[in-house]
């Protein structure tokens, strides 16, 4: 789950949701910045589907009693985290094991560095995994992991929008994008993107990445502390009412 916190109440919105608005994003780019036709569409099933894991767990949203908040995706204790990469990884391999070679990759990078035996054992699980589709597959490393990058940077731009509040000043911005965000090398472009809300739902970019302008739906739900209080977590973010708001993306020239 994604979440900002507001004055009265919490934003949520589902991974998988944003994993689809990565997913339109990835669709508008021009063809000198597509990987080979071949896996163009194995690539874009990797950005669709990063996130589904996480589909039951963010029907059913936990409380964070120590952050007095509900959990996040950047708190989300680390032994059913590690369930749900290796269930949504699973599935995505059902289907395209080259997409979940590019997923694997995607989680075993948040907890490379991590101490906790959990974290380490599925890091060593997913390496071996990765060793067997490459040698199913028989793909390049310098070929994936370029088409990792792409998986990466779409992932962070439909952050920055899940993230920051509509009409967030840049000082003002989730640390994770004050620096901008690094372009895929395949795209040869040594520059980082720097996307920037004006007003309510307007986000203009530095770099013409796009084929066009485009209206990105986002889907959340506004969950009110009260009815928190009054009923818990989980009633209350069922019946609060999935709002749907459009963000239009343009190029500031």
């Amino acid at each position: 789950m994604i979440i900002r916190e507001q004055n009265n109440g919490f934003i949520m919105i589902k991974q998988h949701d944003h994993a689809q608005i990565s997913s339109k994003l990835y669709q508008q780019l021009p063809e000198k910045f597509l990987p080979k036709k071949e896996y163009q569409f194995e690539v874009n099933y990797a950005i669709e589907q990063h996130d589904c894991g996480w589909i039951p767990f963010d029907e059913t949203p936990f409380w964070n009693d120590k952050a007095n908040e509900p959990y996040s995706f950047t708190n989300f204790p680390t032994e059913p985290k590690t369930v749900l990469y290796e269930y949504g990884i699973n599935r995505v391999e059902e289907k395209y094991p080259y997409a979940a070679l590019l997923c694997s990759e995607h989680y075993t990078r948040f907890l490379r560095k991590s101490m906790d035996k959990t974290a380490k054992n599925f890091v060593q699980k997913e390496q071996a995994r990765q060793e067997r589709i490459l040698k199913q597959l028989n793909v390049a490393k310098d070929l994936w992991m370029a088409h990792y990058e792409i998986l990466q940077f779409f992932d962070n731009l439909s952050l920055y929008i899940c993230l920051n509040e509509p009409g967030t000043p840049h000082e003002e911005e989730h640390h994770f994008f004050r620096k901008g965000i690094s372009l895929p090398s395949s795209f040869n472009e040594n520059k980082l993107l720097h996307p920037k809300w004006v007003g309510k739902d307007e986000i203009y970019l530095n770099i013409d990445l796009f084929t066009t302008d485009m209206a990105i739906p986002l889907k959340q739900k506004v969950v009110q502390k009260q009815a928190i209080a009054a009923n818990g977590l989980l009633k209350a973010y069922q019946q609060a009412e999935t709002e749907e708001m459009t963000v239009r993306l343009l190029f500031n020239d």
